[in-house]
C-alpha cells in the first residue's frame, strides 16, 4: 500500500525558521583586512552608532579590547624568558626550536591553569535535589 498524500510540511520556507537577522535594514557584508586593535576600534565604533553605549555589541567590543589588553602584558612577560631559552640552546637553529616548544607548552598549560584558578574562586554549587545551579 503506497502513501499517496503529499507531506507538506517537508523543506521550502516556513514562517519563522532559519537564522535570525542580526543587521540592520539596509546593512550590506562588507570584508576589510585588519589588525587586532583596529578590528576592536571598528567593532566599537559601529556598535555605538548601532545602539549607543548599553548595546550588547558595544559591551562585547570593551570585553575584545581588554582582552586584547590582558593579552600584550602577558606577552610582554613571556619574551625575556623566551630570549633566555634561545640565548640557552645557542640562538638559532636549536634555540628557536626549543623555545618554540616552551611556548607550545605554555599554550597548553596556561589556559589549564586559569581554568583550575578560575573553578576554585568559583565553587559549583548544587541545589537540594543534586542539580547543578547557573
Amino acid at each position: 500500500m503506497k502513501n499517496t498524500e503529499k507531506n507538506t510540511r517537508l523543506g521550502g520556507f516556513r514562517e519563522g525558521a532559519g537564522r535570525k537577522k542580526e543587521l540592520p535594514d539596509g546593512a550590506k557584508v562588507t570584508s576589510f583586512k585588519l589588525t587586532d586593535a583596529e578590528r576592536i576600534a571598528v567593532k566599537k565604533f559601529i556598535a555605538e552608532l548601532r545602539g549607543g553605549d548599553n548595546s550588547s555589541k558595544m559591551k562585547e567590543a570593551e570585553k575584545e579590547k581588554r582582552a586584547f589588553e590582558i593579552m600584550e602584558e602577558a606577552t610582554k612577560a613571556l619574551v625575556p624568558a623566551m630570549r633566555e631559552i634561545i640565548d640557552l640552546y645557542g640562538g638559532r637553529g636549536k634555540g628557536f626550536r626549543k623555545a618554540e616548544e616552551v611556548a607550545r607548552i605554555i599554550a597548553v598549560a596556561a589556559p589549564k591553569d586559569g581554568i583550575q584558578l578560575w573553578e576554585n574562586d568559583n565553587p559549583r554549587q548544587y541545589d537540594e535535589n543534586g542539580k547543578e545551579i547557573r
